[in-house]
């Protein structure tokens, strides 16, 4: 990021306001998630009046992490999923694609020998 230009920015989080410098593209982003972490501090707080913003913020960055945490896992599990049908869809293509492993019901399969042909035409 250091070759990249930024631009001095200011969130506010739990009435603080923070200093950041980002990219010009990312200020709308990053205003959008320091409004997110604040109304998330802002209902713990809400719940827990009596303790310190300090508190609020450790609980709140728990919470947003167990939500990562979730969310990683169900990416890994999804991942195995797609990676398991498509190993399952690669074996159905490469069956249907390759001749050799039909059970000569398949219509493309190569005709039967002609002395095979020229006996069941005989009957």
């Amino acid at each position: 990021m250091a070759d990249q230009p930024t631009k001095s920015i200011r969130v506010r989080v739990l009435d603080h306001e923070y200093p950041l410098r980002v990219a010009p593209a990312d200020e709308g982003y990053t205003q959008h998630l320091a409004q997110l972490v604040d109304e998330r501090f802002r209902r713990i707080r809400t719940g827990i009046p009596n303790q310190p913003d300090l508190t609020h913020a450790v609980i709140g960055a728990l919470e947003m992490a167990e939500e990562l945490y979730a969310a990683r896992a169900e990416i890994d599990r999804l991942r195995a999923r797609v990676e398991l049908e498509v190993q399952e869809l690669t074996a159905h293509l490469d069956a249907a694609l390759d001749p050799s492993a039909s059970n000569g019901d398949d219509k493309h399969a190569p005709d039967r020998p002609a002395e095979h042909k020229d006996r069941a035409t005989e009957d």
